[in-house]
């Protein structure tokens, strides 16, 4: 195979393709570097990078297992979306991120939960705009079976989880759906 060929193929495909790769790698890295203080921490300066690099920071290998597998089961679930699967984790990240910076509680948040969170509820919400029910279906199962019951997780109670995070991220997810769905986004974007 020619090296323009292969060019060609690697620039076509889409770059939530790398995440999960460039995740791992980042753990790898933070045992050596420490990274994780590069988290979100709400309404501090230095906290603003974690907007966009808490996804890819993970405490320990339980915890980058445990956003993983739901992480990999709702990015694959994203690219059956009419919008596209990057923008729309870009978009629920950032919104998420840039919500729980405002009113998170103040700690270091890291992990990919947050997007988890935010892919969730942006495939129930687009499921049920859609009446597309096995998307709802898939996300809700997700949501069950990630780490424990969704609800737990977005419990303020709950030591050691970013809930607020959770929270931040679901909200951002819904808010990225409607928003999709909205005549706005149409007429920013009419289709071709």
């Amino acid at each position: 195979m020619n090296a323009e060929l292969l060019w060609s193929v690697f620039k076509s495909l889409d770059p939530l393709l790398f995440f999960i790769p460039v995740i791992w790698v980042t753990f790898i890295v933070s045992r050596i570097v420490p990274l994780n203080q590069f988290g979100l921490v709400p309404r501090e300066a230095r906290g603003v990078i974690g907007v966009l690099s808490m996804p890819l920071l993970h405490e320990d290998f339980k915890h980058l297992m445990s956003n993983t597998v739901p992480l990999v089961l709702l990015l694959a679930l994203l690219f059956r979306t009419e919008a596209g699967a990057t923008t729309v984790a870009i978009l629920s990240q950032v919104g998420g991120g840039v919500l729980l910076w405002l009113v998170g509680r103040r700690a270091n948040h890291i992990g990919a939960s947050l997007m988890v969170f935010a892919l969730t509820g942006f495939h129930i919400a687009n499921g049920l705009v859609q009446a597309n029910i096995a998307t709802v279906g898939i996300a809700l199962l997700v949501a069950a079976l990630y780490g424990s019951t969704f609800l737990t997780s977005i419990n303020p109670w709950k030591k050691g989880s970013s809930w607020d995070g959770h929270l931040c991220g679901f909200i951002a997810g819904v808010g990225v759906a409607v928003f999709f769905a909205s005549d706005y986004y149409a007429k920013l974007f009419p289709a071709s």
